[in-house]
């Protein structure tokens, strides 16, 4: 099987049209090549996988021209094929009128953009490839242009954050930054949706008063009010980007976060991936503000229960953190002590008196008990958590 690049004399190569032509026949390649090759840049391949591997390596291929009758994967399914994974990539059937029926089929499809009869003649296949050409530099136009006006009401939106709420602007960074890492390590497609979603879910930090925000950074406990307006946080930006044109899979993931219920059909996979490592990430930002130490605050995470597994197996990765063995126990002491712990022994104050009994979880109202004793009379130290 051949699979080439045809290269004319010209020193300008390189910026003529890209297209692959497709066909199992060389004598057929053969004569497209020398119809073509003058005014384009050409990649041959002499089957579909073959096809498939050359516009995974190639940017920019306006079109492809293929036989339907070839060996493994047709014709059809391949520019069915084509026209999921590289959707900008005009599809033309070069094909024998044996094969109509399936031709019909295909256009009937929406997948073809034209059809050429073998054998083709030179004017039939010149008028065909310039308006494939035509139209791939058309949608590559409208595609730059809804581009950069998504890039400046993203900006907009994350430089309105800065201005107004510089701490907000700052755990979005961060949040923004772990999200990468985790999507990284778990090898999830549409990095730059998850990372513009975890960063559009905090804007919402803009309504929430400056000593909130303090607070929330700091680690400090907050009133249900004040946790009612974090939460929040998300489903206020949501009217202000639902609309913006090409990122449906952001809006679809702060939405998640917002906690509004999935369509019928459930969230898209990576909708649904978005939301398990943003939440994640939120989470963790707040946990790590009352943490002295990573696994600390994955610990926490752990026992809150609300954040998936396989993220949390990821971010202690990313963190460094080994997953404790079963029936491990932790040392803490007294101030580190989180919501939700529960204990692996009794706390004592240094009188001898037993506080709180082992096997209890740990509550917000114990925490403050635990403090005002340490002030008083004093605790032994460290305590023991189990895992």
């Amino acid at each position: 099987m051949r699979t080439e690049l045809y290269r004319s004399g010209d020193a300008d190569n390189m910026k003529k049209p890209t297209l692959l032509l497709v066909d199992d026949d060389d004598v057929v390649l053969e004569t497209l090549s020398i119809q073509l090759g003058r005014d384009h840049r050409l990649l041959m391949a002499g089957d579909a996988e073959q096809a498939l591997k050359l516009l995974a390596a190639n940017e920019n291929v306006a079109a492809v021209v293929s036989d339907v009758r070839m060996p493994g994967m047709d014709g059809i399914a391949l520019l069915g094929k084509i026209q999921q994974d590289f959707p900008d990539v005009v599809r033309i059937l070069h094909s024998g009128h044996g094969d109509m029926k399936t031709v019909i089929a295909a256009i009937n499809s929406g997948g073809v953009y034209r059809y050429l009869a073998k054998p083709a003649n030179r004017t039939d296949i010149m008028d065909a490839i310039k308006g494939a050409v035509t139209r791939h530099d058309h949608a590559m136009a409208e595609r730059k242009m809804v581009d950069t006006t998504l890039k400046t009401s993203v900006q907009a939106l994350f430089g309105i954050l800065e201005l107004s709420s510089p701490l907000g602007f700052a755990r979005a960074g961060r949040i923004r930054k772990l999200v990468g890492e985790l999507t990284t390590a778990l090898e999830l497609d549409g990095l730059w949706e998850i990372e513009v979603a975890a960063m559009a879910s905090q804007i919402g930090a803009v309504s929430v008063p400056s000593d909130v925000m303090s607070k929330l950074t700091e680690g400090a406990n907050l009133t249900p009010d004040e946790q009612k307006a974090v939460n929040g946080m998300p489903g206020m930006v949501l009217p202000l980007i639902k609309d913006i044109p090409m990122i449906e899979d952001v809006v679809s993931t702060v939405r998640g976060l917002a906690g509004e219920k999935p369509p019928p059909g459930g969230w898209s996979p990576l909708v649904e991936g978005a939301i398990s490592v943003v939440r994640t990430a939120i989470e963790y930002d707040t946990a790590a503000a009352r943490s002295s130490s990573p696994a600390m605050a994955i610990t926490a995470l752990t026992r809150a229960g609300t954040c998936a597994p396989h993220v949390l197996a990821a971010l202690r990765q990313v963190k460094g953190v080994e997953s404790p063995a079963a029936g491990s126990t932790q040392a803490y002491a007294v101030a580190d002590l989180q919501v939700g712990m529960r204990l692996a022994q009794d706390v004592m104050a240094t009188n001898g008196l037993v506080l709180i009994g082992s096997g209890t979880v740990v509550t917000e109202a114990m925490l403050d008990r635990l403090v005002n004793f340490s002030r008083v009379v004093g605790l032994v130290e460290p305590v023991l958590t189990a895992a």
